[in-house]
């Protein structure tokens, strides 16, 4: 007959059995979010680079209208949100935000304050 001991020694085999299937099972799920995450990680660094390069666009498409502003106010002397807006076929705020930047850059500057009398003369 089975004594104390050997049901003991049983139900502890049994538990240990059950321990590793559970650690098994921790170790499987860890691995699966690792990879999960590292994929994320893969993903957001390929997202990241997309924004840089469409930042790097913008940026020097901004300069390249900067620089077109730049040389109407030199062939013309002095140039106006209007004319500017017009020959860029961007709105005036757009203009503005731009002759505000070679306006702080030194390299232009802006006579009158408001109205259709404001002009830009290069320096």
């Amino acid at each position: 007959m089975i004594n104390f001991f050997e049901i003991v020694l049983v139900l502890v085999i049994v538990g240990l059995g059950g321990w590793v299937y559970k650690l098994y099972q921790d170790k499987n799920e860890s691995d699966r979010e690792a990879k999960a995450l590292a994929k994320e990680k893969d993903e957001y660094a390929e997202l990241g680079q997309g924004l840089a390069e469409y930042n790097q666009k913008l940026q020097e498409k901004k300069e390249q209208a900067q620089q077109k502003i730049f040389d109407l106010i030199k062939s013309k002397g002095k140039i106006s949100n209007k004319e500017a807006a017009k020959a860029l076929g961007v709105s005036s705020a757009t203009i503005r935000r731009y002759l505000d930047d070679l306006e702080a850059e030194n390299k232009v500057k802006q006579v009158g304050k408001v109205g259709q009398q404001v002009f830009y003369k290069a320096i």
